[in-house]
């Protein structure tokens, strides 16, 4: 019998389930840390709305112009634009103003010339990586700072952990990152313990996921574990994903060595 034959599970979790996703893009993004998640959650959304309430997704820069899929390579253009859909001082504008509908659009905002959708706080944000974790991310910085107090959730994918150290958030927690960036993006933070052979971790309300494609398996895990496993399952399934379920091991550690600095770029 098929997945799609059998009865779809009901929500472990019936209260105070999130709705409100984010993403944060920095200036250059790698497309599976955005769009691993970004299908697993809307396979969630698709599938199970009718119990969890309608979700709403954010995409949040620091201003109008389209982040980028093209890595920051001299020489190199081959990607596509992604553009936000509310820039950080629109959720902040909005946020001080208790997310009335009256709420003013941010002063000088470059994104919208009205007020944007912005359907009450974020419940989850969702901080991918990539070249763009390089840059100048001072103002992504201090909005994970800001707003992780008011949080249920936040993930980080790859070099996305480098600002969630820099914020403040991963000072005395687990956390875990690139295993082929792990000398840079282990740099971060204050008494953190990166665990070098973990494909994510779980530190309370914070998520950290390996390299790359562990975005789409940290994703899971995390719908297994606020949602429920049988839910994770079926939504795995029916986008015909085999998950990688052993959190404290990632074979991409062996294959770039993360305590082997000889491997590390």
């Amino acid at each position: 019998m098929t997945a799609l034959a059998q009865e779809k599970p009901v929500l472990a979790n019936t209260s105070a389930v999130p709705t409100h996703y984010g993403i944060l893009l920095t200036p250059s993004v790698t497309p599976i840390d955005m769009f691993g998640p970004l299908d697993v959650f809307q396979g969630l959304a698709m599938t199970f709305q009718n119990l969890t309430g309608p979700m709403h997704l954010s995409i949040i820069s620091v201003n109008s112009t389209p982040s980028t899929t093209n890595p920051p390579m001299p020489g190199l253009d081959f990607g596509m634009d992604l553009p936000p859909t509310i820039t950080i001082a629109e959720y902040l504008a909005a946020a001080a103003n208790n997310f009335t509908t009256s709420s003013a659009s941010a002063p000088n905002s470059t994104c919208h010339t009205t007020t944007p959708n912005i359907p009450g706080p974020l419940d989850v944000l969702i901080v991918p990586g990539g070249g763009g974790t390089r840059k100048d991310v001072s103002h992504e910085i201090d909005f994970v700072r800001t707003v992780y107090p008011s949080l249920q959730h936040l993930i980080s994918v790859c070099t996305g952990s480098t600002i969630l150290a820099r914020a403040g958030v991963l000072d005395g927690r687990r956390a875990t990152t690139n295993k082929k960036a792990w000398a840079w993006a282990t740099s971060f933070g204050t008494n953190v313990s990166y665990v070098p052979h973990a494909r994510w971790v779980q530190d309370g309300n914070v998520w950290t996921g390996s390299g790359v494609s562990a975005a789409v398996d940290t994703s899971y895990a995390f719908v297994s574990s606020v949602y429920g496993e049988e839910v994770s399952r079926w939504v795995a399934d029916i986008s015909e994903y085999t998950r990688w379920t052993n959190a404290s091991y990632d074979p991409f550690a062996d294959r770039w060595g993360p305590l082997n600095t000889t491997a590390l770029v």
